[in-house]
């Protein structure tokens, strides 16, 4: 008897438990390497990168610069992104920038269209005067989807 007593209890703190850890959205695998790319920008300095999906061919490809740091993220991007879904890639990219937020609807839906451009200078991680921008589409009639990726390092008085 005294063990259904302690059973309402044990069930309150289970889902105090887990409730709260599901407040925190757990960090994309390409945060880390979105974060080294962008500090890895001199000061003073912008690079870039864009990743291109074709479903209908079953390939992708990313552009970088020539710089060493942007050969690294393509090279990473190109092995653990999607080739079928480029509305996931773009919304680990985003999840990012605002865990929270959903810029692409829950996560098992597949927006018709999708178009965007976000800048953000003030993430845990991202080095002071490192900013990031995001631009991306998907969609779009005529057009391959696309996320381009833009790390730029203000100089302390911009």
């Amino acid at each position: 008897m005294a063990a259904l007593g302690r059973t309402p209890l044990l069930i309150t703190i289970m889902l105090l438990a887990t409730g709260c850890s599901t407040l925190q959205s757990p960090r994309e695998p390409i945060c880390a390497q979105m974060l080294a790319f962008a500090n890895s920008t001199p000061v003073g300095a912008s690079q870039s990168i864009e990743l291109v999906t074709d479903w209908n061919t079953w390939s992708k490809g990313c552009t970088h610069e020539g710089n060493p740091a942007g050969k690294r993220f393509c090279d990473w991007l190109l092995a653990h992104s999607s080739t079928e879904f480029a509305s996931a890639n773009i919304r680990s990219a985003m999840a990012c920038l605002d865990p929270g937020a959903r810029y692409a609807g829950p996560v098992r839906t597949t927006p018709e269209y999708l178009t965007g451009k976000i800048h953000v200078s003030d993430i845990r991680g991202l080095e002071r005067n490192v900013m990031i921008t995001i631009e991306y589409a998907d969609g779009i009639e005529g057009q391959l989807p696309r996320l381009n990726i833009l790390a730029e390092h203000l100089t302390p008085d911009e």
